[in-house]
């Protein structure tokens, strides 16, 4: 599957004049090998040309990283630092005029190659590597169904754990010891936001106590296998007000209308108007302040952008978030968030936590 991956990267790269593509031990390399070492100042680059692939890498993660893939290695030590094996490397490939980056590698890894090979032209290789990670694979589609299934479970530990009392950070604790328990490479995140803490879209989990009367907003997740979830609940500790109650319900059915517009061919900028429309009608537009959602893979945020403006059609096998919310300063946040995927008949909704408002007395 990799060298199927690395094959279509290289067809691509031709067609857009790439001469060569440099990425870092990111997403983007755990994509086309299936494997990244861990990443830290030490030189480490997958250096694709349109006949040869190298990968430069220091000897501390050699044998792992050739436990895991073919492509030729060009190992070096930190007594003699990396400029050797770079150039060793890229001896195998013509010189490049044209330069696609890894966008999310570090910056001094582009100056070590950049002095090495002095490219005409420098570009973000995100043009090339979008397309072929946005159309998940079914495999990849039932690792996210199992991450996901996995946030379900920290979210309903996380329900369990609010009441009167307890601190924004204990039941994000909650959260994270679920998604251990569970088997959870990482815990990317478990905002808990409480009473007016919630008209904060990324609140900063603190240790303000829940009282009765709040609401309570939880946004998890983390990563299994390398993918991710993302889900986000709403609880209420005591008997909510007339007015949270209209609030939610519109954000809960802007979730619906959100997911049942999703299907091949609808434009991403449709799912969006399809939930917003929802807030306008009802009178939250102002309170909704965010894009719809966000792709969501081997990373918690990649495209496609659930927003206004992008136009580019949905297709079978895309996945990403719907996650309408509204936010009343000073008092409550509501936000109802789920991971879908595009299928040929129409939406696949993989987070399966219960939508409906959670009452605690």
């Amino acid at each position: 599957m990799t060298e199927d991956r690395l094959a279509k990267l290289q067809i691509w790269m031709q067609e857009a004049g790439i001469d060569l593509i440099a990425i870092g031990p990111t997403p983007n390399m755990r994509y086309l090998l299936d494997f990244a070492p861990i990443a830290d100042e030490r030189l480490c680059l997958l250096l694709v040309g349109p006949d040869a692939v190298r990968m430069v890498v220091p000897s501390l993660n050699a044998e792992q990283t050739a436990g895991h893939t073919a492509v030729p290695l060009n190992i070096w030590e930190d007594s003699d630092g990396p400029a050797a094996a770079l150039r060793e490397a890229l001896s195998a490939m013509p010189a490049p005029r044209r330069l696609a980056v890894d966008g999310a590698m570090r910056a001094d890894f582009l100056l070590q190659l950049e002095d090495e090979i002095a490219p005409q032209e420098t570009v973000d290789a995100g043009a090339l590597l979008a397309p072929l990670r946005q159309r998940k694979s079914a495999s990849e589609i039932e690792m996210l169904a199992a991450a996901a299934a996995q946030a379900d479970q920290a979210m309903a530990a996380a329900i369990e754990a609010c009441r009167p009392g307890v601190t924004e950070a204990e039941v994000a604790w909650a959260a994270e010891v679920a998604f251990r328990q569970a088997g959870a490479e990482e815990v990317l995140f478990t905002l808990v936001a409480s009473g007016p803490n919630g008209a904060y879209p990324h609140h900063h989990t603190g240790q303000r106590e829940l009282q009765r009367g709040d609401a309570v907003v939880i946004d998890l997740g983390a990563s299994l296998n390398g993918y991710k979830s993302d889900i986000t609940r709403m609880v209420h500790l005591g008997a909510p007000s007339e007015e949270f109650l209209e609030a939610h319900e519109a954000v809960h059915e802007a979730n619906q209308r959100g997911r049942a517009a999703v299907r091949p061919g609808v434009g991403a900028q449709d799912v969006d108007h399809a939930a917003r429309s929802v807030l306008e009608t009802r009178g939250y537009d102002e309170y909704f302040v965010h894009r719809t959602g966000h792709g969501l893979g081997l990373e918690i945020h990649e495209p496609p952008w659930i927003m206004a403006g992008n136009d580019v059609p949905l297709a079978e096998g895309m996945v990403f978030s719907v996650e309408p919310g509204a936010y009343i300063p000073r008092q409550f946040g509501i936000r109802i968030e789920d991971i879908v995927v595009v299928t040929e008949a129409g939406v696949r909704t993989l987070t399966g936590y219960d939508h409906e408002l959670v009452v605690k007395e």
